[in-house]
Protein backbone atom coordinates (compact mmCIF):
# COMPACT_ATOMS: atom_id res chain seq x y z
CA UNK A 1 0.00 0.00 0.00
CA UNK A 2 0.89 3.20 -0.66
CA UNK A 3 0.13 6.85 0.65
CA UNK A 4 0.49 9.18 -2.67
CA UNK A 5 -1.70 12.64 -3.08
CA UNK A 6 -4.54 12.21 -0.59
CA UNK A 7 -4.95 8.45 -2.04
CA UNK A 8 -4.14 5.73 -0.62
CA UNK A 9 -3.11 2.54 -3.51
CA UNK A 10 -3.62 -1.01 -2.82
CA UNK A 11 -3.45 -4.19 -4.05
CA UNK A 12 -6.79 -6.43 -3.88
CA UNK A 13 -5.48 -10.05 -4.45
CA UNK A 14 -9.00 -11.39 -4.41
CA UNK A 15 -10.48 -9.31 -6.48
CA UNK A 16 -7.01 -8.96 -8.56
CA UNK A 17 -6.78 -5.57 -9.11
CA UNK A 18 -5.30 -2.47 -7.63
CA UNK A 19 -8.05 -0.03 -5.86
CA UNK A 20 -7.41 3.57 -4.85
CA UNK A 21 -8.72 5.06 -1.94
CA UNK A 22 -9.42 8.70 -1.65
CA UNK A 23 -8.46 9.39 2.05
CA UNK A 24 -10.67 12.61 2.36
CA UNK A 25 -14.03 11.19 0.62
CA UNK A 26 -13.84 7.55 1.85
CA UNK A 27 -14.40 6.81 -2.14
CA UNK A 28 -12.88 3.72 -3.56
CA UNK A 29 -11.52 3.76 -7.44
CA UNK A 30 -10.20 1.12 -9.47
CA UNK A 31 -7.13 1.47 -10.92
CA UNK A 32 -6.09 -1.60 -13.07
CA UNK A 33 -7.24 -5.07 -13.15
CA UNK A 34 -5.01 -7.95 -13.44
CA UNK A 35 -5.12 -11.74 -14.65
CA UNK A 36 -3.15 -12.89 -11.17
CA UNK A 37 -3.72 -11.98 -7.92
CA UNK A 38 -2.07 -8.24 -6.91
CA UNK A 39 -0.31 -8.26 -3.22
CA UNK A 40 1.19 -5.40 -3.25
CA UNK A 41 1.93 -2.01 -5.53
CA UNK A 42 4.40 0.71 -5.74
CA UNK A 43 4.20 4.04 -8.44
CA UNK A 44 7.56 4.89 -9.70
CA UNK A 45 8.63 7.35 -13.14
CA UNK A 46 7.83 4.48 -15.22
CA UNK A 47 4.82 3.49 -14.13
CA UNK A 48 3.29 0.89 -11.32
CA UNK A 49 5.23 -2.26 -9.86
CA UNK A 50 3.07 -4.88 -9.02
CA UNK A 51 3.80 -7.96 -6.75
CA UNK A 52 1.37 -10.64 -8.51
CA UNK A 53 0.47 -14.20 -8.58
CA UNK A 54 2.42 -16.12 -11.58
CA UNK A 55 5.84 -16.73 -11.88
CA UNK A 56 7.87 -19.89 -11.80
CA UNK A 57 7.69 -19.66 -7.39
CA UNK A 58 3.63 -18.31 -7.58
CA UNK A 59 4.78 -14.64 -7.43
CA UNK A 60 6.32 -12.15 -9.73
CA UNK A 61 7.47 -8.50 -9.94
CA UNK A 62 5.44 -7.06 -12.87
CA UNK A 63 6.17 -3.38 -13.88
CA UNK A 64 2.79 -2.04 -15.91
CA UNK A 65 2.78 1.27 -18.11
CA UNK A 66 -0.32 2.90 -17.12
CA UNK A 67 -0.59 5.10 -20.02
CA UNK A 68 0.27 1.89 -22.44
CA UNK A 69 -1.44 0.00 -20.45
CA UNK A 70 0.70 -2.97 -20.73
CA UNK A 71 3.53 -4.84 -19.39
CA UNK A 72 7.06 -3.44 -19.75
CA UNK A 73 8.82 -5.85 -17.48
CA UNK A 74 8.72 -8.71 -15.60
CA UNK A 75 10.64 -10.97 -13.47
CA UNK A 76 10.72 -14.10 -10.92
CA UNK A 77 10.38 -12.98 -6.98
CA UNK A 78 13.32 -14.71 -5.54
CA UNK A 79 12.77 -17.44 -3.33
CA UNK A 80 8.65 -17.03 -3.89
CA UNK A 81 8.92 -13.84 -1.68
CA UNK A 82 5.90 -12.08 -1.93
CA UNK A 83 4.79 -9.90 1.17
CA UNK A 84 5.58 -6.48 0.01
CA UNK A 85 7.93 -4.35 -2.20
CA UNK A 86 9.05 -0.46 -2.15
CA UNK A 87 11.20 1.54 -4.23
CA UNK A 88 14.32 3.36 -2.44
CA UNK A 89 17.46 4.68 -3.31
CA UNK A 90 16.92 3.25 -6.95
CA UNK A 91 16.05 -0.25 -5.62
CA UNK A 92 13.83 -2.88 -5.33
CA UNK A 93 13.21 -3.66 -1.71
CA UNK A 94 11.12 -7.07 -1.35
CA UNK A 95 10.41 -9.03 2.08
CA UNK A 96 10.21 -12.65 2.46
CA UNK A 97 7.57 -12.70 5.37
CA UNK A 98 7.81 -16.29 7.14
CA UNK A 99 11.48 -17.00 5.45
CA UNK A 100 12.38 -14.05 7.14
CA UNK A 101 14.06 -12.63 4.34
CA UNK A 102 15.05 -9.11 2.67
CA UNK A 103 15.83 -9.08 -0.89
CA UNK A 104 17.53 -6.07 -2.87
CA UNK A 105 17.07 -6.26 -6.00
CA UNK A 106 17.79 -4.10 -9.77
CA UNK A 107 14.58 -3.10 -11.06
CA UNK A 108 16.29 -3.30 -14.69
CA UNK A 109 17.56 -7.31 -14.47
CA UNK A 110 15.55 -8.95 -11.78
CA UNK A 111 19.25 -9.72 -10.36
CA UNK A 112 19.51 -9.85 -6.29
CA UNK A 113 21.82 -7.77 -5.16
CA UNK A 114 21.57 -8.43 -1.21
CA UNK A 115 19.79 -11.02 0.75
CA UNK A 116 19.55 -10.29 4.42
CA UNK A 117 18.04 -12.08 7.23
CA UNK A 118 15.60 -10.23 9.48
CA UNK A 119 15.09 -11.14 13.08
CA UNK A 120 11.56 -11.15 13.15
CA UNK A 121 9.17 -11.68 9.99
CA UNK A 122 8.84 -8.63 8.12
CA UNK A 123 6.22 -7.79 5.56
CA UNK A 124 4.65 -4.52 3.80
CA UNK A 125 7.88 -2.03 3.22
CA UNK A 126 7.53 1.30 2.32
CA UNK A 127 10.20 3.94 1.87
CA UNK A 128 9.52 7.65 2.82
CA UNK A 129 12.56 9.60 1.07
CA UNK A 130 15.69 7.63 2.53
CA UNK A 131 14.03 5.70 5.21
CA UNK A 132 13.28 2.25 4.78
CA UNK A 133 10.05 1.14 7.21
CA UNK A 134 8.73 -2.22 7.20
CA UNK A 135 6.05 -4.28 9.41
CA UNK A 136 7.51 -6.41 12.34
CA UNK A 137 5.55 -9.63 12.98
CA UNK A 138 6.53 -11.87 16.41
CA UNK A 139 4.36 -14.17 16.28
CA UNK A 140 5.18 -15.67 19.93
CA UNK A 141 7.30 -18.31 21.47
CA UNK A 142 5.62 -21.20 18.96
CA UNK A 143 5.64 -19.76 15.76
CA UNK A 144 2.26 -19.85 13.82
CA UNK A 145 1.35 -22.33 16.45
CA UNK A 146 1.05 -20.06 19.56
CA UNK A 147 -1.85 -18.07 20.77
CA UNK A 148 -2.93 -14.71 18.85
CA UNK A 149 -2.56 -12.62 22.04
CA UNK A 150 1.54 -14.02 22.19
CA UNK A 151 1.59 -12.17 18.52
CA UNK A 152 3.75 -8.52 18.55
CA UNK A 153 3.74 -6.29 15.77
CA UNK A 154 5.86 -3.20 15.22
CA UNK A 155 6.02 -0.68 12.74
CA UNK A 156 9.80 -0.81 12.10
CA UNK A 157 13.13 1.69 10.31
CA UNK A 158 15.62 -0.58 8.87
CA UNK A 159 18.83 0.95 7.68
CA UNK A 160 20.60 -1.28 4.83
CA UNK A 161 23.98 0.35 5.28
CA UNK A 162 23.95 -1.62 9.00
CA UNK A 163 21.40 -3.87 7.93
CA UNK A 164 19.75 -3.31 11.26
CA UNK A 165 16.28 -2.16 13.24
CA UNK A 166 17.08 1.10 14.13
CA UNK A 167 13.44 2.18 15.13
CA UNK A 168 10.87 0.01 16.63
CA UNK A 169 7.50 1.25 17.13
CA UNK A 170 4.63 -1.21 18.70
CA UNK A 171 1.12 -1.50 17.61
CA UNK A 172 -1.64 -2.78 19.54
CA UNK A 173 -3.21 -4.43 16.70
CA UNK A 174 -2.51 -6.98 13.61
CA UNK A 175 -1.91 -4.72 10.55
CA UNK A 176 -2.14 -6.41 6.71
CA UNK A 177 -0.39 -3.52 5.09
CA UNK A 178 0.91 -0.02 5.80
CA UNK A 179 2.52 3.31 4.44
CA UNK A 180 4.16 6.31 5.46
CA UNK A 181 3.79 9.66 4.58
CA UNK A 182 6.47 11.62 6.89
CA UNK A 183 3.91 12.24 9.75
CA UNK A 184 1.26 9.37 9.66
CA UNK A 185 1.59 5.62 8.97
CA UNK A 186 -1.64 4.59 7.06
CA UNK A 187 -2.41 0.78 7.25
CA UNK A 188 -5.42 -1.83 6.88
CA UNK A 189 -6.16 -3.89 10.17
CA UNK A 190 -6.52 -7.72 9.43
CA UNK A 191 -9.84 -8.69 9.46
CA UNK A 192 -11.33 -5.23 9.35
CA UNK A 193 -12.75 -2.82 6.24
CA UNK A 194 -10.61 0.31 5.48
CA UNK A 195 -7.82 1.90 5.91
CA UNK A 196 -6.94 4.10 8.85
CA UNK A 197 -3.80 6.14 10.13
CA UNK A 198 -1.71 7.15 13.14
CA UNK A 199 0.41 9.82 13.84
CA UNK A 200 4.08 8.70 14.25
CA UNK A 201 5.05 9.30 18.31
CA UNK A 202 7.90 11.28 18.92
CA UNK A 203 11.40 10.23 19.15
CA UNK A 204 12.10 8.35 22.03
CA UNK A 205 11.64 4.62 20.94
CA UNK A 206 14.20 3.82 18.70
CA UNK A 207 16.81 1.05 18.93
CA UNK A 208 20.06 1.58 18.71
Amino acid sequence: MLEIKNFSIAGAPEERLVAAWNTKTGEVEKTLAYQHEVWDVCPNDDGLWIVSGGGSLGRQLVLWSLEEKREIRKFNCPDGAGAGMTLLDGKIWLTHRHNRKLFCLDPGSGKVNWVIRTENESFSPAAYRNELWLIEADPGPLGHWSESEQGKYFFSRYDPAREKIVERLPVAFAPSCMAYDGARFWYAERGKKGFTSTKRPNAGAAER
